[in-house]
C-alpha cells in the first residue's frame, strides 16, 4: 500500500472517531427536559393551547430514536377545557432503516390516553389547527418531506409491537350525529408489516348515545395488512359482542372464521364464516341461532358473486312462545352476464295461543351480476289464534317473483299474488285476494296493489322516499268496504265505573306525538263503508298532509250516527297541539256520546259543532288545557237520568214539607223535549253554558253551569217552568205550579249524577205569591165599597154581573159629568 493512502485512511479512521466521540458527548449531555419550556410557549404562541409536561422525558438517538413521555396534557384551542390527556407513552424507531425510506418501529405503547374530538354541522373541527400546519415561507425551499412526497417512493412500514391500554375518546360530531364513548381496554399486536401475519388481541367499551350503542366488543385473529391494497386479511377470527346496539337489546354475538377485504376494488371474502346469535327485539327474543357460511365473495369491478352453503337457524320466543325458523340456500354463482345456482327453502313456526306453521321455497334463479331472479318464490301459511268467539284459524299462500340487485342493494316482487283466508266460528269467513307489485331500495320503495276482501275491492299505491331525513310518504288507499273488527284483536268498550270520591284519580296516560316528526307526506284514504269497534261510517274519505311535525288533516268526512260528519284536524308535535273544528248534521246525539266519550246522559237528533284545541303531554294534562267553543241544537230527545215532569207532579207533598228532594241518577228515567239549544264556551278543561232553552208541552227548561271535562263532573243548576199542564190524578199539582220557576241542581261526576229539586225555594215563593193575592183581592174589596159597588160574594149570588173593570169605568165616567 503507498504511504499516502495508508495516511489517508489513518486521517480518515481519526475522523470517524472523533465524529463517534463527540455524537456520544452528545447524546450523554443532552437532556430534553430543557426544552420542556420552548415546547410549552410555542403551542402557546403558535396553537393557543395550553401544554403541561409534568413527568420526564427519556430520549436516546442511537441505534433507536426512542422518546418516552409521562403526565402530559393539553386544552383546547383558546380554552382551558382538556383536550387530550396521558399518563404514559413511548415509541423507538430504527435509525438506519429511515435512511433508506423504511419505517421500522421497535415499540409502541399508551396508557391512560383521554381524547376528546368534536365536529359541528358546518364540518369544522377541534383538531383543525393541529393537522393544518404552517405554511412555508413564499420561496422557501422544499422540506426532505415534502421531496419525498413529491417523488412518490413508497415508505415500508414496519412494526414490531403495539401495546395500547386505558384509551378512551370522547366523541360529538355533529355532522353525522354521532355522540358519546369510545373505550379501547386493550389492544395488544405482534409484528404489524405488509403482508406479515400478526397475532391480534382487543378488549373495547362502547357507550355511544348515538346511534344508541352500549356494550363490550372482545376476542382475538390473526391480522394480514394488505398496504398497498388497503386492505386486510382475518383468519382464525373469535370476536364477540355483548350488548344493546341500534334498538336490539341482549346482543350475544359470536364470529368465527376468516375475511378479507380489499379496499381499493372493494372486494369482499369470507371463508367458513359462523355467527351464533343471541339478542331481544321488542317481544322477540332470539338464543342459540346461528348463521353459517361455507363461502362468500363479492368482486364488483369483476360483477363476480359468489355463495355457497349458506344456512340459517333461528330460535327464540315470541311473546313468551316457542320460535323456530331456517333457511337454506345451497348455491349461488354470478359471473358477469352468467347466473347458475339452486333453489331455496325454508321453515318458520311459532307455538302457542297463536300458532303460525309456514314453510317457502323457490325455482331455481337466473339471471346475471346486476340482477338475479329468483322465480316461483312460494311461502305457504298456515296459523290459529284465539277470537272473540272461538279458535281463529288462518290460511294462505304468497307468490311472487324475486329480483335482487346487489349492487344497489335493491329487490323488486313481480306478479305478486296473495290469497289469505280467516275463518272463526260464529263470524263470515274473511277473504283476502291481492294482487301487485313492489320494489324498494336504499333509496326508495314503491307499491301498487289491488284486490277484494270478502268480494269488496280495494286498491292502494304508494311511494316512500327513503334518503332524506325525515322519510317522505304518498300514500293513497279506497275501500269498497273495511271492516277493522275483523282483522284487529277485540277490545272492550264498555265505560270504566265512575271512582268514588274517596278514590284517587285514575292513573294519567302520556300523549306522545313525536313519531309525527319520523316522516313527513301526503295521504288519502276512501272507504265506501267502515267499522271500528262501535263506530260504523260510510263514504268515508281523510285527506291529511305532514310536514315538520305537523299533521294537517284538512278533509274528515262520512257519513255515521244517521247524520253527516264533517270535520278538520290538526296536530304539532312540537308543542304537542291538537285542535279540531267539526260539524256533525242531522246525528243522533246518543250515540255519538256512546261512541266518542262513553256517555249515556242525552238523546236526540240535530246538529253539533265544535272548535276545540289543546296542548299536553298527557290525557290529563290535554283535559284540563282544552279550550274553545261547542254548540248543539237537537229535537225529540230527553235528557236521562232523571224524569222532571213526573218529579213535579208530586208537588202537593213536597210542598207541603218543604224539604229539597234529592235524586240519583237513574237510566231508566228520561225528562223529554221536543227541541233544545245550548252552546258552551270551554276555558282551562271547563265547559260553561248559560243559554241552554229546552221545550216539552208541559215543561220549558232553561239553565246555567259548568262542566268539568277532566274531572268528568257537573255543576248546573236548571230551572223549569210548567208550561201546560194536563188533566187527571197528577194534574191539580201541576196546575199549581204554572208559571212558577223550579230550581234544579245537578252536581257530582257525569256518571252519576245528584239531582235535587229545590222545593223549600219554591215554597218561599208561593207563600209570597199567596200573599201577594190576597192582598190585592182585600184593596179591590175596599175600593168597591167606596165606589158603591156590590162585593164579589154577593154579586156571584145574585147572577152575572158586568165586570168590575166596567163598573169601575161607569162610576169614574159619572165623577166627571
Amino acid at each position: 500500500m503507498k504511504p499516502w493512502i495508508r495516511k489517508l485512511l489513518l486521517a480518515l479512521a481519526l475522523l470517524v472517531l472523533l465524529f463517534g466521540a463527540v455524537l456520544v458527548w452528545l447524546v450523554s449531555t443532552f437532556d430534553p427536559n430543557a426544552y420542556k419550556g420552548l415546547a410549552i410557549d410555542w403551542m402557546k404562541t403558535h396553537r393557543a393551547r395550553t401544554l403541561a409536561i409534568d413527568g420526564p422525558i427519556k430520549l436516546s438517538v442511537f441505534p433507536r430514536l426512542a422518546v418516552q413521555l409521562s403526565a402530559v396534557k393539553l386544552s383546547e384551542k383558546g380554552r382551558a377545557d382538556e383536550f387530550a390527556a396521558l399518563d404514559e407513552a413511548s415509541l423507538s424507531v430504527a435509525v438506519l432503516p429511515l435512511l433508506r425510506r423504511q419505517l421500522v418501529v421497535d415499540h409502541v405503547s399508551a396508557r391512560g390516553l383521554r381524547l376528546v374530538y368534536r365536529r359541528d354541522a358546518q364540518g369544522k373541527t377541534n383538531i383543525d389547527d393541529l393537522i393544518a400546519g404552517d405554511a412555508p415561507p413564499p420561496g422557501a425551499p422544499a422540506t426532505p418531506a415534502s421531496q419525498a412526497a413529491a417523488s412518490g417512493a413508497p415508505l415500508r412500514f414496519d412494526v414490531s409491537s403495539v401495546q395500547l391500554d386505558d384509551l378512551r375518546l370522547s366523541l360529538r360530531d355533529e355532522r353525522d350525529q354521532l355522540s358519546g364513548e369510545v373505550t379501547l381496554n386493550s389492544l395488544h399486536t405482534g409484528r404489524l408489516a405488509d403482508q406479515v401475519e400478526s397475532p391480534v388481541k382487543l378488549q373495547a367499551e362502547f357507550a355511544m348515545k348515538a346511534p344508541a350503542v352500549k356494550g363490550r366488543l372482545s376476542g382475538e385473529t390473526r391480522l394480514t395488512l394488505l398496504l398497498a391494497q388497503q386492505g386486510v386479511k382475518l383468519r382464525d377470527m373469535q370476536l364477540g359482542w355483548q350488548g344493546d346496539a341500534f334498538g336490539v337489546q341482549a346482543m350475544d354475538v359470536k364470529i368465527q372464521g376468516a375475511l378479507g377485504y380489499d379496499g381499493q376494488r372493494g372486494t369482499l371474502d369470507a371463508q367458513d364464516l359462523d355467527l351464533g346469535l343471541g339478542a331481544t327485539l321488542g317481544s322477540l327474543k332470539l338464543a342459540n341461532s346461528r348463521v353459517q357460511i361455507k363461502h362468500f365473495a363479492f368482486d364488483p369491478a369483476a360483477r363476480n358473486l359468489s355463495l355457497n352453503a349458506l344456512q340459517v337457524k333461528l330460535a327464540g320466543t315470541q311473546g313468551g312462545q316457542p320460535l323456530s325458523a331456517t333457511l337454506d340456500w345451497p348455491e349461488l354463482n354470478v359471473k358477469g352476464e352468467a347466473l347458475t345456482g339452486s333453489a331455496l327453502s325454508g321453515k318458520l313456526s311459532l307455538e302457542g295461543p297463536t300458532a303460525v306453521d309456514a314453510s317457502f321455497k323457490s325455482a331455481a334463479p337466473g339471471g346475471s351480476f346486476d340482477m338475479v331472479k329468483v322465480p316461483g318464490f312460494e311461502a305457504t301459511l298456515k296459523g290459529s289464534m284465539k277470537g272473540t268467539s272461538g279458535q281463529r284459524e288462518l290460511a294462505g299462500t304468497v307468490r311472487a317473483d324475486l329480483q335482487l340487485q346487489p349492487a344497489k342493494s335493491a329487490f323488486a316482487l313481480d306478479a305478486l299474488a296473495a290469497q289469505l283466508k280467516i275463518q272463526e266460528p260464529s263470524l263470515q269467513p274473511l277473504v283476502l285476494d291481492m294482487r301487485g307489485k313492489a320494489d324498494a331500495s336504499p333509496q326508495a320503495a314503491h307499491w301498487t296493489l289491488a284486490g277484494q276482501i270478502n268480494a269488496n275491492p280495494f286498491r292502494s299505491e304508494g311511494a316512500v322516499t327513503l334518503a332524506g331525513t325525515p322519510i317522505t310518504v304518498k300514500a293513497s288507499a279506497n275501500f269498497e268496504a273495511l271492516d277493522l273488527n275483523r282483522l284487529l284483536p277485540p277490545s272492550s268498550t264498555a265505560p270504566a265505573p265512575a271512582p268514588a270520591a274517596t278514590e284517587k284519580p285514575a292513573a294519567d296516560t302520556p300523549v306522545d306525538l313525536s313519531p309525527l316528526r319520523a316522516l313527513q307526506g301526503e295521504f288519502s284514504l276512501r272507504i265506501g263503508s267502515f267499522a271500528y269497534q262501535t263506530y260504523r261510517v260510510s263514504d268515508a274519505a281523510l285527506d291529511a298532509s305532514l310536514q315538520g311535525g305537523m299533521l294537517r288533516v284538512s278533509k274528515l268526512y262520512g257519513k255515521t250516527w244517521g247524520g253527516v260528519l264533517d270535520a278538520t284536524a290538526f296536530a304539532d308535535a312540537r308543542a304537542s297541539r291538537v285542535a279540531v273544528k267539526a260539524t256533525a248534521t242531522g246525528v243522533n246525539v246518543n250515540t255519538l256520546l256512546k261512541d266518542v266519550a262513553k256517555k249515556d246522559i242525552l238523546e236526540g237528533t240535530g246538529r253539533v259543532v265544535a272548535d276545540i284545541e289543546t296542548a299536553g303531554r298527557s290525557v290529563n294534562e290535554m283535559k284540563a288545557r282544552l279550550k274553545g267553543t261547542a254548540a248543539l241544537q237537537l229535537r225529540d230527545g230527553a235528557i236521562k237520568g232523571v224524569n222532571l215532569a213526573k218529579s213535579l207532579r208530586q208537588a202537593k207533598a213536597a210542598l207541603s214539607m218543604k224539604q229539597d228532594s234529592a235524586q240519583k241518577s237513574n237510566a231508566t228515567e228520561k225528562t223529554d223535549f221536543s227541541e233544545m239549544t245550548a252552546s258552551f264556551v270551554i276555558t282551562d278543561g271547563i265547559a260553561r253554558n248559560a243559554d241552554l232553552d229546552a221545550k216539552s208541552p208541559f215543561l220549558r227548561l232553561n239553565g246555567s253551569g259548568a262542566l268539568d271535562i277532566g274531572r268528568s263532573r257537573i255543576d248546573y243548576t236548571a230551572r223549569a217552568t210548567v208550561a201546560n199542564t194536563m188533566k187527571g190524578q197528577d194534574g191539580a199539582d201541576l196546575a199549581a205550579l204554572k208559571g212558577v220557576t223550579v230550581p234544579v241542581l245537578l252536581t257530582g261526576p257525569l256518571d252519576a249524577i245528584d239531582w235535587k229539586i229545590q222545593w223549600s225555594q219554591i215554597a218561599a215563593q208561593m207563600i209570597k205569591s199567596e200573599v201577594t193575592g190576597k192582598a190585592e183581592e182585600k184593596l179591590k174589596e175596599s175600593l168597591r165599597g167606596k165606589l158603591g159597588l156590590p162585593s164579589a160574594a154577593s154579586g156571584a149570588a145574585s147572577g152575572p154581573q158586568p165586570s168590575t173593570k166596567d163598573q169601575l169605568k161607569d162610576k169614574l165616567k159619572g165623577l166627571f159629568k
